[in-house]
């Protein structure tokens, strides 16, 4: 999903959606019969609740469940409504629904399959993956935003009017939640190697930089030159917030303020490295903007948005939907067109309404509970993992306040792997012999 564009294309989500449905074939994960079966049973709630939206109902059943339907369906029709209206779903635009359901059907295979693997193994190997590919992506976009950067992959030319795509993503925010999810991830595996190395089984202290943690480091910084060279300003507070979110996490693991303190002074020392690859000065420029009122401005956005979610409180316009509905809903210039809310929360309210707030609702807090669970009882060397992954997940709940990344599948795939860290219950592994600890 990460080299195909990011997925923001439809037809390039086709073998995401396969390949993920032919893994949860092979996998074939246990799905709300294991502790923490309350998150599954409200995930699976929410994707019955779009399902339903792409069910047609009779006319009048549809007027009593979305009054305000009909008005959208009047606006966007070229001929006269029929006097007799069909059945119609609740969604006001079914395809988009039906995409939308099969992209988050894909999320949620994904993350259920992952649990399941990584209860037998493969976390680490999984945090090498993406530090790979965090190290290419940062790479990418650094030349491609210096050679051609209007056009993606020095080739073709993005379909969003105006577009400035960043490597293989169309626009800033995408890749920002990207990197912003993945910065704590790598952060929390290189402590783990550096806590599982640093003393051998009888208590002797041992070399605990290595090449790896050096490659560990370096790619940190490059992903945090990345980051802040993307300029968005979503993405550099959702960043902060998640290594912050690491710090905090950490007190309970580290006893000694003073280990502590070079934790944190080690993570200042490569921020101030980052800093060297990016503009500070188109950075200054962009938070200058932060507070910006224009008629295309977040708050005007925000404003259309809520009336859509008034009119649609109970089912929402439906999954994907959201564009459509903003064809009548939108109330300044139309020389910019809003195809997203710039608020992942308030978009979910507009699309899906009550019937599908309060299932997610009750996952992210069931979600959270089982987090905190986890982290309690790991005593090893992944607890490191964990904490970075929890750190990345919050980056990219605190950058859904003024975007919805999350929608794009590159994002999306990544926030289900870490999920699937955060959340999955490792086996008891089996006691060595000769006492040692286990390299992360």
């Amino acid at each position: 999903m990460l080299v195909a564009f990011a997925g923001v294309y439809r037809w390039t989500t086709v073998p995401f959606c396969a390949g993920v449905a032919l893994l949860f074939a092979f996998e074939r994960p246990a799905v709300g019969r294991q502790p923490g079966r309350v998150l599954d049973w409200a995930l699976l709630a929410c994707l019955a609740v779009v399902a339903a939206q792409m069910i047609p109902l009779p006319g009048a059943t549809r007027d009593r469940l979305s009054p305000e339907a009909i008005t959208i369906d009047a606006a966007v029709r070229i001929d006269a409504p029929p006097a007799v209206r069909p059945p119609h779903a609740v969604s006001i635009d079914v395809e988009s629904t039906i995409w939308a359901f099969a992209l988050g059907a894909s999320y949620l295979g994904l993350f259920w399959c992952a649990r399941a693997t990584f209860s037998r193994g493969g976390v680490r190997t999984t945090v090498r993956g993406v530090t790979w590919l965090g190290l290419a992506l940062t790479a990418l976009v650094a030349v491609q935003r210096a050679t051609s950067p209007n056009l993606l992959y020095w080739y073709w030319r993005p379909f969003t009017p105006k577009a400035t795509p960043y490597g293989p993503f169309v626009n800033r925010n995408a890749l920002a939640t990207w990197l912003a999810m993945a910065i704590p991830l790598v952060v929390g595996y290189a402590m783990a190697r550096y806590r599982s190395r640093r003393r051998d089984g009888a208590g002797i202290t041992v070399e605990a930089i290595d090449s790896t943690q050096v490659w560990l480091a370096s790619a940190v910084v490059l992903m945090t030159g990345g980051l802040l060279g993307s300029l968005s300003r979503a993405g550099m507070i959702g960043g902060f917030t998640g290594l912050l979110t690491f710090i905090l996490l950490a007190q309970s693991r580290i006893a000694k303020k003073r280990n502590l303190l070079v934790m944190i002074g080690g993570l200042g020392v490569l921020m101030i490295a980052s800093s060297y690859f990016a503009n500070l000065g188109a950075l200054a420029m962009r938070m200058q903007e932060t507070t910006e009122r224009g008629e295309w401005g977040r708050p005007v956005i925000w404003r259309d948005t809520w009336r859509m979610v008034s009119d649609f409180w109970l089912t929402g316009v439906g999954a994907g939907a959201y564009q459509q509905g903003m064809l009548v809903y939108q109330s300044g210039s139309r020389l910019f067109f809003f195809n997203q809310a710039h608020n992942e929360y308030l978009q979910l309210m507009a699309e899906g309404g009550v019937l599908l707030v309060v299932p997610a609702a009750i996952a992210m807090l069931a979600a959270g509970v089982q987090m905190a669970h986890r982290l309690r009882t790991d005593h090893t060397a992944i607890f490191w993992v964990r904490a970075g992954a929890i750190s990345g997940i919050v980056a990219a709940a605190i950058h859904g306040i003024w975007d919805t990344s999350l929608r794009t599948p590159a994002d999306g795939a990544l926030f289900a792997i870490l999920a699937a860290i955060a959340l999955h219950q490792a086996r008891p592994a089996p006691v060595r012999s000769s006492g040692r600890t286990p390299s992360a």
